[in-house]
């Protein structure tokens, strides 16, 4: 049987660091990268394991196809239990670590147990080793990867790393690799920090690969699909990043400002990536990435003139400026990479001091409560403050640190009504009330406050021809009605776990290239793994995926009641502008795609089928 590569295996308890061989089985199963990772985590991680003990586990993987010349193969995937849900939890980073892994031919590292004292996981062509990390530990992101690079002598070491936020174990703390490129969602920075795993690194090396004609033609034809398919959504990209979305999203009545309490902002231009344009100090790319839609930014003047940092996605644009009423665009710059300087989650990270200036706004909280801090709609120092205090866990930082969800129930006085989150991990600023497969997508998801676990674009870009072969009705693409929203948000979660699974960027291949039949992506695999299989066989690898993750997450506590979004969006109509009159009618979406998925009228998946793909039903009995 072929061995695609190693896995290493590292128990920080007892220092130790073994390997075995990841085989061909192992890979026609569960591809790689996330498919891998969940099953690692189904297999391991039993009911009961505290997120943040030394039982539980993370998991580091390439996706089958990062590292090699597939366009936009850039990604790896990190998954363990979530301090913030309780459940799976998943983030994946660009950028060249995944493909640097992939040249040392690895296909895992699966990390066990808590060091005495904190250490770096190095690799390197002589092998894996734990080094000591206690010069770097209380530094920030960018300060230790600096250090990492001058004390192992590589100035293009690739660097995983934590900065106080994980230290001190914030529930939205990332993990950044290089400055501008993080593993934001879910707390896997939190899991690192409490193993006392400062960073993981990896030293230069070089990999060729000779690639046949047939690759070679299958490598073109690619990135001419990603150029050419919906050329506009390609110059945007490339133009603007991912920047280029933010008045779309005001224009269509769905932009969180302030705390959801209106729908859209003033001055949104400011904030929009034709504005950004003017920072750019030049464009970055991913490994064999043909969109580079990251870019390098300089802030010229005021308070913050000659600082330097990366441009920052749609969703960190979002919640740390309208969400809290903030739209200078310096300010906003400076603060999202302050966020990973400090190494906190950007989307987590503005829906917290949204909801803290929501409530300070309302009158639910004072100055005596925020150790002095006024926390006005707008104010980038008070937000700057804020989150210096919130990394290193003091005063009222300390119970903003812990999300939303918690920190309400800390404040109490009402303060709930206004702390937005699905199963306990904050949401991305962009209302779903407008949008009904977004907001289904918020509800089902596995990984809670994450839509890009399904990503329902569809709902955009399909014809009402298509939708109805597809979905079942030509009413899956109206952005206010229920109708066929089920199936398509099953049909998304699978695509969305495949494309996870082998390593491809979801930005370039469903955002701008719209390849949500993945035929190109099953012959890529084929052509670069050696397989035969056809976008159906994608698609069972998939939903056998997701029923995995389900089924942990059903061991650890998930139940339908979960499975919902806040009051907010479910019982309040959008009262003005484009998308007035709407709002999250869940229920009727919940049972459809329940009913789609081969799940029960709870949730649960039938015992047939679990069976379908072969997965153990005996874990019902104790549900």
């Amino acid at each position: 049987m072929s061995n695609f590569g190693k896995i290493y295996e590292v128990d920080l308890t007892q220092g130790k660091i073994t390997n075995r061989d990841f085989t061909e089985a192992m890979a026609e199963e569960h591809l790689g990268g996330f498919g891998f990772n969940v099953a690692t985590l189904y297999k391991e991680v039993v009911a009961g394991t505290d997120p943040l003990g030394p039982d539980n586990v993370i998991v580091l993987s390439p996706g089958l196809l990062t590292g090699t010349a597939v366009p936009c193969s850039s990604r790896l995937h990190i998954c363990s239990r979530s301090p913030q849900s309780g459940l799976m939890g998943s983030s994946n980073v660009g950028g060249f670590f995944g493909a640097r892994v992939y040249a040392l031919n690895i296909r895992s590292i699966i990390i066990r147990g808590q060091s005495p004292k904190p250490v770096t996981l190095h690799f390197s062509e002589n092998g894996p080793q734990l080094l000591d990390a206690q010069k770097i530990w209380g530094k920030d992101s960018r300060k230790s990867d600096e250090f990492l690079r001058q004390e192992i002598g590589d100035p293009r070491l690739e660097t995983l790393v934590i900065g106080p936020a994980g230290e001190n174990l914030l529930p939205c703390a990332c993990i950044m690799a290089g400055w501008d490129h993080a593993a934001g969602r879910n707390g896997m920075g939190a899991v690192m920090g409490a193993k006392k795993l400062k960073a993981v690194t990896i030293e230069t090396v070089k990999r060729k690969e000779v690639l046949t004609p047939e690759k070679k033609e299958l490598v073109k034809a690619y990135i001419k699909e990603i150029k050419e398919r919906i050329p506009q959504r390609y110059q945007d990209f490339s133009q603007l990043g991912s920047a280029g979305d933010i008045l779309e999203l005001n224009e269509m009545g769905l932009m969180g400002t302030r705390n959801y309490r209106e729908m859209q902002i003033e001055n949104v231009d400011k904030i929009d990536g034709r504005h950004l344009k003017s920072y750019v100090k030049k464009k970055t790319s991913c490994h064999k990435c043909p969109v580079h839609c990251k870019a390098e930014i300089k802030i010229s003047a005021g308070r913050h003139s000659g600082f330097l940092g990366g441009r920052p996605e749609y969703e960190s644009i979002i919640d740390l400026g309208p969400l809290c009423g903030l739209t200078d665009p310096d300010e906003l710059l400076y603060l999202s990479n302050l966020c990973n300087i400090l190494g906190m989650d950007t989307i987590s990270t503005g829906s917290i001091i949204a909801f803290a200036m929501d409530i300070y706004d309302r009158g639910i909280i004072t100055l005596k409560d925020t150790d002095g801090l006024a926390l006005k709609w707008g104010d980038a120092k008070a937000m700057e403050a804020i989150m210096h205090k919130m990394a290193k866990r003091e005063g009222f930082g300390d119970i903003l640190a812990q999300g939303v969800k918690k920190a309400s129930e800390i404040i109490g006085k009402g303060s709930e009504k206004y702390a937005y989150h699905v199963k306990g991990v904050e949401m991305y600023g962009g209302d779903p009330r407008g949008l009904s497969a977004t907001a289904l997508s918020y509800a089902v998801s596995l990984r809670g406050g994450d839509f890009t676990s399904v990503y329902p674009i569809p709902e955009f870009r399909y014809s009402p021809e298509r939708a109805e072969k597809e979905f079942g009705s030509r009413k899956a693409v109206d952005f206010k009605a229920t109708e066929g929203k089920g199936p398509m948000v099953r049909f998304c979660m699978m695509v969305s776990s495949i494309v996870d699974s082998i390593g491809i960027c979801k930005v370039a291949i469903l955002s701008v290239a719209n390849h949500f039949d993945l035929e190109m992506e099953a012959k890529m695999v084929n052509a670069f793994a050696g397989f035969d299989l056809t976008p159906e066989d994608f698609f069972r690898i998939g939903e056998r995926i997701v029923n995995m993750e389900k089924m942990f997450n059903l061991r650890h506590g998930a139940t339908k009641a979960m499975d919902t979004l806040p009051d907010k969006f479910t019982k309040e109509v959008v009262s003005e502008g484009p998308s007035k009159g709407t709002f999250a009618n869940l229920e009727p979406m919940v049972d459809d795609f329940y009913k789609s998925m081969g799940w029960d009228e709870s949730g649960i998946p039938l015992s047939e089928t679990l069976k379908k793909f072969k997965l153990d039903d005996k874990e019902l009995e104790k549900l």
